[in-house]
């Protein structure tokens, strides 16, 4: 099925990949702060693979999974291990990781009950005492533009929903931070009130064509995203 074929034939700017591989190792950073022991780690959703190349780099063991055969197609080329598959049912062992991630993923679930089966899941196949992270969309900072920017977004994703999952699925909530693409803190703080804001949503809206688009993805880019990382108990 040519699930997200869309995104995956869409070229990617210099300045995009930059600001990605950014935001991946200062994520792998936070992952390996607070589980400086992990030696394995599972992605859900790889994309374009920048986040598997920074965990090459870091010399970990990564694995990949996906439902889109040509992004597997691409991180093949690279060395990866990957498998297709829904996310479902995870079709690895238990405790097999000591990390499982996935980024903008969780906001494609139909519902809350394949939402947390997911997260379940990502719990399942890592190690007692080892995390689980999600990064999402904060629906409150992206509104109309969480429904408008992808036709498969289903599951509303804000800050207290996802601390409401994270306790459901049996995890301890370790750390939350927001993304602003590249920027954390101020500075990011700064770019998602205004390069990610609703303003630039609305004007990327009025104005048809490659300007119009490059606009948009900006305002993607920028808004506010969460990064929840949570414990598996021992």
């Amino acid at each position: 099925m040519p699930f997200y074929d869309y995104y995956g034939d869409r070229s990617a700017t210099a300045a995009g990949i930059a600001w990605v591989r950014t935001q991946a190792r200062y994520v792998l950073g936070r992952l390996l702060c607070v589980s400086p022991h992990s030696r394995s780690l599972l992605e859900i959703g790889p994309g374009r693979g920048v986040f598997a190349s920074v965990c090459l780099q870091a010399h970990l063991r990564y694995y990949a999974l996906d439902i889109n055969h040509r992004l597997l197609m691409r991180l093949g080329d690279q060395g990866v291990c990957s498998v297709q598959s829904y996310a479902e049912r995870l079709p690895f062992v238990s405790r097999a990781f000591d990390i499982a991630f996935a980024s903008h993923v969780v906001e494609h679930s139909p519902g809350y009950v394949e939402a947390l089966s997911l997260l379940s899941e990502m719990r399942r196949v890592v190690i007692p005492g080892g995390i689980v992270a999600l990064i999402v969309p904060d629906y409150l900072a992206l509104r109309e533009d969480f429904w408008n920017c992808d036709y498969s977004h289903s599951f509303v994703t804000t800050r207290r929903r996802l601390l409401q999952m994270y306790h459901d699925a049996g995890l301890t909530v370790i750390e939350q931070r927001s993304l602003y693409g590249p920027f954390t803190g101020t500075a990011g703080w700064l770019g998602g009130y205004t390069l990610g804001g609703g303003t630039m949503g609305a004007i990327a809206r009025m104005i048809p064509g490659t300007l119009g688009e490059k606009l948009y993805k900006m305002r993607l880019t920028f808004a506010r995203a969460i990064l929840m990382i949570g414990r598996v108990p021992q």
